[in-house]
């Protein structure tokens, strides 16, 4: 799901072609939180030595509510379900 979702980052492969730019952006916004959120994840579950601070947590919790903000605006756009199609299908 993380390669989906920086693939779809990637302007040369998604160039997003006489799609709303606003819709394209938050598409992108969640996206991005996606990738951001799944690294801090691993980061969290596998480097024990990593400590994070009270504003460090509430940052990616503000991330996650803001991306699941963005997803329930735009989750019924064609773009937004191909997206998800993006995730369960591998590129060929």
């Amino acid at each position: 799901m993380r390669k989906a979702s920086q693939r779809l980052l990637d302007s040369r492969l998604f160039p997003f072609v006489r799609e709303d730019p606003n819709l394209v952006q938050n598409l992108k916004t969640v996206a991005q939180a996606f990738v951001q959120l799944q690294d801090k994840r691993h980061i969290a579950n596998y480097h024990n030595g990593v400590r994070w601070t009270h504003v460090e947590s509430l940052r990616e919790v503000t991330t996650a509510r803001k991306a699941f903000l963005i997803w329930a605006s735009i989750r019924n756009e064609d773009i937004a379900q191909e997206y998800l199609v993006s995730l369960l299908i591998k590129p060929r």
